[in-house]
């Protein structure tokens, strides 16, 4: 009976770390900016939100270099693309002219990390904490069963 109670304990588990990983390859949706005809070859994460998950889903094709802005004051992540031509694996400090609507005249402001190695270089791998929190929850029901 043991066996059985297992079984039912961990086949939860398992089926959504698996789910979880394929939601994660959804993810990971590649846009063709490599036909654009006005030099924008460069695809890029464009958007604006409070974790690295959310913020992975506008796609914008990119001329110059994408980036991520990190606004630790308001707990914020812009990503985006410039036309400058930044150097790739570079980062400055930048206020970007979005005024964010529930801070009186404040706007994003950060440090911005620029990439332009390949398409989508903007992302954050969040696979692997997702997957470590899938085992981690794999393990307690294995030790409460």
């Amino acid at each position: 009976m043991d066996g059985i109670r297992l079984i039912f304990t961990w086949k939860p588990a398992a089926i959504g770390l698996v789910l979880i990983s394929l939601c994660s390859s959804c993810l990971a949706y590649q846009a063709n900016c490599t036909e654009n005809k006005n030099g924008r070859s460069l695809a890029c994460y464009t958007c604006m939100g409070r974790d690295m998950i959310s913020c992975e889903t506008g796609l914008t094709c990119c001329k110059g270099a994408c980036f991520k802005l990190e606004d630790i004051k308001h707990n914020l992540i812009v990503k985006g693309c410039v036309n400058s031509n930044e150097e790739d694996g570079s980062m400055k400090r930048r206020k970007l002219d979005v005024p964010l609507y529930w801070a009186n005249n404040e706007h994003a402001e950060g440090n911005s990390y620029f990439c332009k190695g390949t398409d989508f270089c903007n992302y954050t791998p969040a696979t692997s904490s997702t997957i470590l929190s899938g085992l981690v929850s794999l393990l307690f029901c294995l030790i409460l069963s």
